[in-house]
């Protein structure tokens, strides 16, 4: 089933057929002689995200295994991350290109884009061939899978874990969202994006409860969370150029890439915020009590079997 619950099966039995499936994946990924390293990296960091989401739902029932296994995977990304985030502003300058090639015309993407590459290259240089690093991250993902092997959770109390789970990290997306309004910083929407990315990662989780319904919520915070990314991601870009803005090109060609870049971040904003506004509307209580009420329903479906008959057709059948 891939990164999706089984509603017939308890929470931990979940938990260590998700986790198990997704460290192998990433281990494949980081050891493909074949495919390329840097996608191969791409996709072992987002693999890393989804366990770290998986944990958020467990950590009220398994405070002490939540925080071991999310430390390793947080340091498991970290030895990855450093050619990485810097192609993630490549990729962010590129969009803004893209979103303005029909308004702008103008070399000053060219010019900014060669200042990242080259940043881009030293630090590919610094990194060596990343030997040492990918070893550890390596042995870091055979640890987290005997972990994940050996995880338990209290049969009776199962239910109560996920529920709070749930409502946890809703409730902590409600107030990184209602911190980002009142404040506007950065930081904030760096915040609520973690969450409204790890609400996504729970929509899936739990989609085969009513796919019908929960696609279409994991889609939404999907977007608003890659709205939110992008958006942390010219916030970078804007702190590098205010850093070293010789390093940029001419000041003119800085000062056009940073003026569409403010109202390219001010739409991203303005989108993710209503759709976080929608996500969010229903209190955390409500929202872990109804979609945990969905998951019991499609747990108590017929598994394949003929649906009950009406109480009139036994009457029809004597009546013949």
């Amino acid at each position: 089933m891939a990164y999706r619950f089984n509603p017939r099966h308890l929470l931990d039995a979940n938990l260590r057929r998700i986790a198990g499936e997704q460290i192998e994946k990433a281990i494949r990924d980081l050891t493909d002689r074949e495919g390329d390293r840097h996608e191969g990296i791409h996709e072992a960091r987002k693999r890393l995200k989804k366990l770290r989401g998986l944990l958020r739902l467990v950590r009220t029932g398994a405070p002490a295994f939540a925080r071991n296994e999310n430390v390793r995977y947080r340091d498991a990304a970290r030895h990855l991350s450093g050619v990485r985030d810097r192609t993630a502003l490549i990729e962010a300058l590129d969009g803004l290109q893209e979103r303005f090639h029909d308004e702008v015309e103008t070399q000053s993407f060219a010019v900014v884009r060669t200042a990242l590459e080259l940043k881009r290259e030293a630090a590919q240089e610094a990194l060596g061939d990343g030997t040492d690093h990918l070893s550890q991250t390596l042995s870091a993902l055979e640890e987290a899978k005997g972990a994940a092997e050996a995880f338990r959770l209290p049969a009776k109390r199962q239910d109560a874990i996920l529920r709070r789970g749930l409502r946890a990290n809703y409730a902590r997306a409600v107030a990184d969202l209602d911190t980002a309004l009142s404040t506007g910083e950065s930081e904030a929407f760096h915040d609520l994006r973690k969450r409204v990315k790890y609400l996504s990662m729970h929509f899936k989780l739990l989609e085969p409860a009513w796919p019908e319904a929960l696609a279409p919520l994991r889609e939404e915070a999907e977007q608003a969370a890659e709205e939110l990314g992008r958006d942390h991601d010219y916030a970078v870009l804007r702190a590098e150029m205010a850093a070293e803005p010789e390093s940029f090109g001419a000041r003119a060609d800085l000062d056009v890439v940073l003026a569409l870049l403010d109202r390219h971040q001010s739409e991203l904003r303005a989108s993710a915020i209503r759709r976080c506004g929608r996500l969010l509307a229903e209190s955390p209580k409500a929202f872990a009590k109804r979609i945990q009420s969905l998951l019991a329903l499609s747990a108590d479906e017929p598994n394949g079997a003929a649906p009950p008959e009406p109480p009139e057709a036994e009457r029809r059948r004597a009546e013949v």
